[in-house]
């Protein structure tokens, strides 16, 4: 039984979300973070350390957040949002979109959302990636 868009957002916890779920939002992180910086580099070694703490699904995407360990060091700048890697799915007629954000210096949540008049699957299955475009990372002016 497919399910309805009046049925959505629907949070899950940590031990509500799939094992393929939590798998694409950790591939997905990895790819948003793939950029050569001090930065990305420290913000790889946040989602080592991170758990997906919870998963709002909306129907048109989901936005997957992350809980630290006490103590996980912080980056500077301490508030980004970007990067994207397209996605392409069976169950999808146009590629989805995904960004990163990063919230007082530590990963906050991954979003992924569609562009086309089909709804994101709960459970996406043979997803294949474009090529990333990395967060950006902000220079400071000195």
């Amino acid at each position: 039984m497919a399910t309805e868009m009046g049925d959505y957002p629907r949070d899950l916890i940590a031990d509500e979300i799939s094992p393929g779920v939590a798998a694409l939002v950790r591939d997905l992180a990895g790819r948003l973070l793939d950029g050569p910086t001090v930065e990305h580099r420290a913000l790889r070694g946040q989602l080592g350390e991170a758990r997906i703490d919870r998963v709002t699904l909306t129907g048109a995407g989901l936005y997957a957040y992350v809980a630290h360990p006490r103590g996980t060091p912080s980056v500077s700048p301490p508030e980004m949002i970007g990067g994207e890697v397209e996605m392409h799915l069976p169950e999808l007629d146009a590629p989805a979109g995904s960004l990163l954000k990063v919230s007082d210096g530590r990963l906050d949540f991954v979003e992924i959302y569609t562009f086309g008049d089909r709804p994101w699957p709960d459970e996406p299955k043979g997803v294949s990636f474009g090529e990333p475009t990395p967060l950006p990372i902000p220079t400071q002016a000195i």
